[in-house]
């Protein structure tokens, strides 16, 4: 097949601006989730839920780019003639080289990211619920407690199901009515 010179500019012009405008959205939503994780951390809250599904973003705006440096970069060599086939040769293959190692960077950007969170999250007196006590069906979630009863309490499992901060401040909230009920309790019982 055959494209002519207007349709492979058109075309050209057009994913490259696609991957820019997405890489421009995940960069907004990567930065939302890295403040969310922040409010996360600092809030004192007994239970945190950090998410490590945004440390994919990184690799994946920087494959995005590597996209449209390729595209955009082939719809100017429509236009330089002859000469344009060596540095054809030589941008297809900085990209292909380029594209593999933002790959590699998907992974190890999420592995790395989610080490820093965990460390931060260790750093302010949490520990993470065991493996099937909370967040069941959210992979990359994991619920953070200052107290471990919190992973085991049945009506924290039925207040936490999807891992919001909404969810969370819930848990806080039901945390406090608990402890101003045990000390009314303690205070009953010693007078």
């Amino acid at each position: 097949m055959r494209l002519d010179k207007p349709k492979a500019v058109v075309y050209g012009v057009g994913i490259t601006l696609f991957c820019g405008v997405f890489a421009l959205m995940l960069l907004w939503i990567l930065q939302s989730d890295w403040q969310s994780q922040r409010q996360q951390l600092q809030s004192g809250q007994q239970l945190i839920v950090l998410s490590y599904s945004s440390g994919y973003i990184p690799g994946v705006i920087a494959g995005l780019a590597v996209l449209a440096l390729l595209f955009s970069g082939l719809t100017f060599l429509l236009f330089a003639g002859e000469k344009a086939k060596t540095f054809k040769s030589a941008l297809i293959r900085f990209c292909s080289i380029a594209v593999l190692l933002s790959l590699g960077g998907v992974f190890s950007g999420e592995i790395y990211l989610a080490n820093n969170w965990d460390k931060q999250a260790i750093n302010k007196g949490y520990q993470p619920c065991p493996v099937g006590t909370l967040l069941l069906n959210r992979v990359t979630y994991t619920a953070w407690v200052k107290n471990e009863a919190l992973c085991y309490n049945s009506d924290i499992r039925r207040i936490i199901s999807r891992g919001t901060a909404e969810e969370t401040k819930q848990v806080e909230q039901y945390w406090q009515a608990q402890q101003r009920q045990r000390e009314a309790r303690l205070k009953l019982q010693q007078g």
